[in-house]
């Protein structure tokens, strides 16, 4: 900080020494600066945090189009350092709160962790979509199953994210703004072959008219999914093609019927698609010969090997939130815990480490700390044994 002089009594003119042009922004940034730590220190004596993250949301791309899809991968947050404690502590209150902002985006939507069963996710994609590029007929696809909260869409829209990064940095044709490598749709909850369809257009931003057939959707929409190069189609919450219903069940034959009229690469993504009837009837006979079903499940503690990626998981979930007084690795220490309040979920245990990430920066802890949620987990096995209780040992 530049100091602030006292006037010198032998200094020409009024007493005040001479201020140059170059001088006077430095000397206005550090009366700036002062007031903001004076302000600051006067915050946290009256028991607040100097930091407060309550300062608006950031914007999310709405994946189901065109133009939200190409925001999202062309979205590229720098990975932040992880400051010393002096360093951090020597930060304005804006400085501090920009930096735990900064921190927080890349931690929310910065990376995946690379658990194995993401990277087997990858790979097989990848090895799917090269023999698919020369198949004229009989492509493969991918079905990502497993449990809510499992962290299936967010692990398939980064590795379609990473593709579509992949084909502009080679600068394959198929890279260039006139086409459309990948397609996102989500599967609407009350689905018919008509509502499908049009949320593709939707994505292409092609108008329909509520007149026009399935059909006539279907073809339209081959067609241009040929002329854009699209390579990769991802098809969300597929539970929603329940084959109970009718209209789920037609509307399953015309994404049969889109495959086979397209050259890209198909991936469906959905919770317990084992239940939806999916993988029975007309569409077994595909699944089993084209078709690989990953599941994404939640983590188990019950032996060593699946103790040690739980923890490896949390590590990356730890490291990715770059707090400048965390121990490596100190987050195991809470592993059981962790398990038990997520019940293994990848989605559910983020959360949690991302609101208790918020609470250490807000503190200025910048450790984590998991007291409120042991508190909160004690609090509901009491519930659950007075509950027990109420309902006696007859019931």
């Amino acid at each position: 900080m530049t100091p602030l002089t006292r006037p010198s009594p032998g200094a020409s003119g009024s007493g005040a020494p001479a201020a140059t042009a170059s001088s006077r922004p430095a000397m206005m940034r550090a009366f700036g600066r002062s007031r903001a730590d004076s302000a600051a220190k006067q915050k946290k004596r009256e028991g607040g945090s100097m930091v407060d993250l309550s300062v608006g949301s950031l914007k999310k791309p709405n994946w189901q189009t065109k133009e939200g899809w190409s925001d999202f991968v062309g979205e590229q947050l720098i990975e932040p350092e992880v400051m010393t404690r002096k360093a951090l502590d020597a930060l304005t209150e804006d400085e501090r709160t920009t930096y735990c902002l900064r921190r927080l985006d890349f931690m929310a939507n910065g990376r995946i962790s690379l658990t194995a069963e993401v990277k087997a996710i990858r790979d097989e994609l990848r090895l799917r979509m090269v023999a698919n590029a020369r198949k004229r007929g009989g492509k493969f696809g991918l079905i990502i199953n497993g449990v809510p909260n499992a962290g299936k869409s967010t692990t398939v829209t980064r590795l379609a994210k990473e593709f579509e990064i992949q084909r502009r940095v080679r600068g394959n044709p198929r890279g260039q703004r006139s086409v459309i490598p990948v397609i996102y749709v989500s599967t609407p909850s009350d689905c018919t072959p008509k509502s499908l369809l049009v949320e593709f257009h939707h994505f292409l931003g092609r108008p329909t008219r509520p007149r026009m057939t399935a059909p006539e959707l279907l073809n339209g929409l081959a067609d241009v999914v040929e002329r854009c190069g699209t390579e990769l189609i991802i098809i969300d919450e597929i539970h929603n093609l329940n084959q109970d219903r009718q209209g789920a069940s037609d509307a399953t034959n015309y994404l049969k019927q889109l495959s086979e009229k397209c050259q890209a690469t198909f991936v469906y993504v959905g919770a317990n698609v084992e239940d939806t009837g999916l993988l029975d009837g007309g569409w077994a006979a595909q699944v089993a010969t084209r078709f690989r079903i990953m599941d994404l499940d939640a983590h188990q503690l019950n032996n060593q090997r699946n103790r040690d990626r739980w923890c490896a998981l949390l590590e990356d979930l730890e490291a990715n939130a770059k707090l400048v007084s965390q121990k490596t690795g100190s987050i195991v220490d809470d592993a059981e815990l962790l398990w038990e309040a997520s019940h293994g979920r990848v989605g559910e245990v983020a959360g949690i480490i991302e609101l208790a990430v918020i609470e250490a920066m807000e503190s200025e802890s910048e450790r984590l700390n998991f007291s409120r949620l042991r508190a909160a987990m004690d609090d509901e096995r009491r519930r659950r044994a007075r509950r027990q209780l109420d309902e006696g040992p007859g019931e």
